[in-house]
């Protein structure tokens, strides 16, 4: 809770900020301001929630900026900070979804071995005609970690994938999980308070 409160001034602030300036200060035309504001926003967003979402500072970015594909992360791209790549797994996601034929072939979750899982590869699992635990096992295989935000849960439902899968994937590679966290907290403790 301690961290989560140390959060609560930047988001406040960039709030402030976005609110004081005026879009009339800032470069660009309104469209790139508000993409550029909203990413700004939203990776405050994602480090305000990074205490019970491993994912949200990779992500958090991503959904002020108008995504939210990105499900799942192996360790080293969650301690790695690897921002760059997650946006470029959830642009990859939006523009060439993974298919029902990749995903027959595959032996993971993670269809295209980026180190992430996309809602798009859970999809086409279920596209092609895996069970639930066929499913299941290869989100396991993938190592990740996994989190889904509500608006992602029922996009899955939505698109066929059963309950019992959205339900069960966050509680999936429990060890990579508590390892993400540890690594994740350590970082948090040791940064000097001014970061």
């Amino acid at each position: 809770m301690r961290r989560f409160n140390k959060c609560i001034p930047w988001v406040t602030a960039a709030a402030l900020l976005v609110s004081t300036v005026g879009c009339e200060n800032l470069p660009g035309n309104k469209q790139s301001q508000g993409a550029v504001i909203g990413g700004a926003t939203g990776a405050a967003v994602g480090v305000a929630v990074a205490k019970n979402n491993l994912l949200g500072a990779l992500i958090g970015g991503i959904i002020g900026a108008g995504g939210g594909y990105l499900i799942g992360a192996n360790i080293d791209k969650i301690t790695g900070k690897d921002q760059a790549g997650a946006e470029q797994a959830n642009k990859r996601a939006q523009s060439n979804p993974a298919t029902a034929d990749q995903a027959k072939n595959a032996t993971s979750a993670d269809i295209n071995h980026d180190g992430f899982v996309t809602m798009d590869e859970v999809v086409a699992m279920k596209k092609a005609g895996l069970s639930d635990n066929e499913m299941l096992n290869r989100l396991r295989a993938s190592g990740q970690v996994f989190e889904l935000t509500e608006q992602q849960k029922q996009s899955l439902l939505t698109q066929g994938v059963s309950q019992n899968v959205v339900d069960t994937m966050p509680t999936l590679n429990r060890e990579a999980r508590e390892k993400a966290a540890q690594a994740v907290n350590t970082d948090v403790i040791s940064r000097p308070a001014n970061q």
